[in-house]
This record gives structure tokens, C-alpha cells and sequence, in this order.
């Protein structure tokens, strides 16, 4: 959830912002300070610029990119759900010449904190996928919730340079029917 929310403060342009590695719950396991008191909040007015979000694309630009053939489109959608053999959108499958890396893959977990791998763990991982941190990549997933913490992973904490998020994902590939569709053969 926590990248979700870092994605949509990035593209109305707040990019100073961190995610809590390990959340609440390993914050806690530190014995790091907590309270209940609310904080004073001064108001101040907030300019959004909708101009930021560069890196969100639509159906039609991944389309482009499956039919040139220019860019690694990653699906972090669990491995049954990206081979067709569960499906609970309109059709079953992946977008053409996706590959599969679910974000469970990105994941440690260690008594009831979840938290990234290393990041050399996490870089040696990326950089068998692709080529280079220049490299056209495109992450979905379902909703575009699951990818947005693939893309925090290759943006922010690898340094990848040019990541795509599709924030519609299959959901939308899925239900429209003139999208090609790949499925692998029943094996």
C-alpha cells in the first residue's frame, strides 16, 4: 500500500517521500519510539503539477511498445495468474511478450515483518531481466497496485531510469477485446 500511495504523490509531483522498509510492525519490533499524540499541522497550500506524472502510461502506449518490441514488460501478477490457469478478469493470460516477476519475489519476511530483499540481491535479480538501468521498462500487474512496487524498486532504490507504471494493468488489457492476449499452451 505504502508504494501505491508514493506513486500517486509522484505523479501530481511530490517526490520527496520515503517508504517505512519492514512498515509499522518492524518499527515496533526495534523498539522504536511511538505515542498517540496528534502532531500540530500548520496549513499551507499545496500546488499539484499534474505535468510530473511522465512515467504513467495507457493501454495504447503499451500496445506500441508489444508491437515494436522496444521494451521489458514485467507482470508482477502471481505466476498462475500471469500462465492463464487463473484468471478473475474478463479474459486469462498476459499481455504479449510480458515476463513474470511476482513482487512476492521482491519480499523477505521474517517473523511478521515483511520488508525488500538487499538491494544487491534485489539488483542481481533486475539485472538478469534487463539489460541495462537505460533500458525501456513497463511494470503491471492486476490494477496497477502490485506494480507500483516493482516500479518503486527500479526507480528508487536500483536507479533504473526509464520505468513505465500501467496503472490500468490486465484489469483493463483484459476487458478489451481488440488487445491481443497471450496464452501459453496447456502443457
Amino acid at each position: 500500500d505504502a508504494t501505491l500511495v508514493g506513486v500517486g504523490l509522484e505523479r501530481v509531483g511530490h517526490r520527496d517521500y520515503a517508504i517505512l522498509d519492514g512498515g509499522f510492525t518492524r518499527w515496533v519490533e526495534e523498539s522504536r519510539p511511538v505515542d498517540t499524540r496528534l502532531p500540530e499541522i500548520a496549513r499551507t497550500e499545496y500546488a499539484a503539477n499534474p505535468a510530473a506524472d511522465d512515467f504513467t502510461v495507457d493501454a495504447r502506449a503499451v500496445l506500441g511498445h508489444v508491437e515494436r518490441k522496444d521494451a521489458i514488460i514485467i507482470d508482477t501478477r502471481p505466476a498462475d495468474y500471469f500462465d492463464g490457469k487463473k484468471s478473475e478478469e474478463a479474459r486469462a493470460g498476459r499481455i504479449p511478450g510480458s515476463i513474470n516477476r511476482p513482487l512476492s519475489e521482491d519480499l523477505t519476511k521474517s517473523g511478521n515483518v515483511v520488508a525488500f530483499k538487499p538491494a544487491a540481491e534485489l539488483e542481481k535479480a533486475y539485472a538478469a531481466r534487463i539489460p541495462s538501468r537505460d533500458s525501456k521498462v513497463v511494470v503491471s500487474c492486476r490494477t496497477g497496485h502490485q506494480a507500483s512496487q516493482t516500479y518503486f524498486v527500479l526507480r528508487h532504490l536500483l536507479g533504473y531510469r526509464n520505468v513505465s507504471w500501467y496503472d490500468a494493468s490486465w484489469s483493463e488489457w483484459s476487458s478489451r477485446p481488440e488487445l491481443p492476449v497471450e496464452v501459453p499452451a496447456a502443457r
